[in-house]
C-alpha cells in the first residue's frame, strides 16, 4: 500500500455533479435515501470518476498496488454507503452522507473489493461492505461523529496507515509492521486489513517475491560497486537507475521494493 493524495482528484475531473448529489441527499428524508443511492443515474456519478481515480492511483489498485488496465477496478466506498456488513444485530443506516462524497472513494481491484473464498486457504476474504471499528467505539450517525470512530481498516489516503504493512522478504507475503507486543492496535489493524483487502492473494505474493529477489540482487551489486577500490561511477549510476525503475510510482508492488532497498541502507541514495 502506497500513499495516495486524493485531494488532487479535484484537479483532474469536474466534481460539480457529485457535489450537487451530495447536497441533494442531505435534504432527503431517511426513507428516501437508499432509493436515491440505488438510482442508476446517481450511481453513474461515482462510476464516471473511475478513470480519474485510476490516473490518480498511478494505474493501480489503491489497496494492493496490483496493476489495473484502463477501465478496470471498482470505485469503492471506504465508508460503506449503505448498512455495513457484520454488525451482529447492531442497527445502522450506513454512511449515507458519504455516498456522494468524492473524498470517500478509493479505486480497488476486484480481488480486494469483492468477498470471495481464497483458493489456497478457503477463507472468505475481500472488503465488501465491511467497515469494522475498534472495540468499544460508537458508530457514527453523521459526518461530525466520525471523529469518534477508530476504523480497523487501513486507508491508502492516510500516509501513517500506509506504514503499518510490511512484507516478508522470504515469500513476498504482507505482514504487520508492528508485532502485537510492540503495538496491539496497529498490529490488529494491519492484520485485519491484509484479510479484508485480500492482500496476501497467492499470485500477488509470488509477484512480490520475484520483485524482491530482483531488487536484492541489484542492491548487492550496487553495494559491491560502491565499495570497489576501483569504483566505476558510470556503473554505479546505471545500477542506481535500474533500482529506481523498480520503485517508479506506476509499477506494481513498489512498497515491497522500497522496503527491500531501505533494508540495504540504500534508500536515500536511490531516491
Amino acid at each position: 500500500m502506497r500513499y495516495i493524495d486524493n485531494k488532487h482528484l479535484q484537479r483532474l475531473v469536474d466534481l460539480t455533479a457529485i457535489k450537487q448529489a451530495n447536497r441533494d441527499i442531505q435534504a432527503l428524508p431517511a426513507a428516501d435515501r437508499n432509493a436515491f443511492i440505488d438510482d442508476k443515474d446517481n450511481q453513474k456519478l461515482w462510476s464516471d470518476l473511475k478513470e480519474a481515480l485510476w490516473n490518480l492511483g498511478n494505474m493501480k489498485c489503491w489497496y494492493s498496488e496490483a496493476e489495473l488496465q484502463e477501465g478496470e477496478g471498482h470505485v469503492e466506498h471506504y465508508r460503506p454507503k449503505k448498512k455495513p456488513h457484520g454488525l451482529q444485530g447492531e442497527q445502522h443506516p450506513g454512511y449515507w452522507w458519504r455516498a456522494f462524497d468524492w473524498e470517500n472513494y478509493r479505486l480497488s481491484h476486484s480481488t480486494s473489493n469483492l468477498r470471495r473464498k481464497d483458493y489456497l486457504t478457503g477463507k472468505m476474504l475481500g472488503k465488501g461492505a465491511y467497515f469494522p471499528l475498534k472495540k468499544g467505539d460508537t458508530r457514527a450517525l453523521s459526518q461530525a461523529q466520525e471523529n469518534g470512530e477508530h476504523p480497523v481498516l487501513l486507508d491508502p489516503t492516510d500516509s501513517i496507515d500506509c506504514k503499518l504493512i510490511s512484507f516478508d522478504t522470504y515469500d513476498g507475503t504482507p505482514i504487520p509492521t508492528f508485532t502485537e507486543e510492540q503495538d496491539s492496535w496497529k498490529h490488529q489493524r494491519a492484520k485485519d486489513s491484509i484479510d479484508y483487502y485480500h492482500l496476501d492473494e497467492g499470485t500477488w505474493n509470488y509477484k512480490r517475491k520475484d520483485l524482491i529477489d530482483s531488487v536484492n540482487k541489484l542492491c548487492e551489486r550496487l553495494l559491491e560497486a560502491e565499495t570497489n577500490p576501483n569504483r566505476d561511477q558510470e556503473k554505479c549510476d546505471d545500477l542506481t537507475k535500474e533500482l529506481i525503475s523498480y520503485i517508479d510510482e506506476h509499477k506494481p508492488f513498489t512498497a515491497a521494493c522500497v522496503q527491500t532497498i531501505k533494508e540495504y541502507g540504500l534508500l536515500e541514495m536511490v531516491i
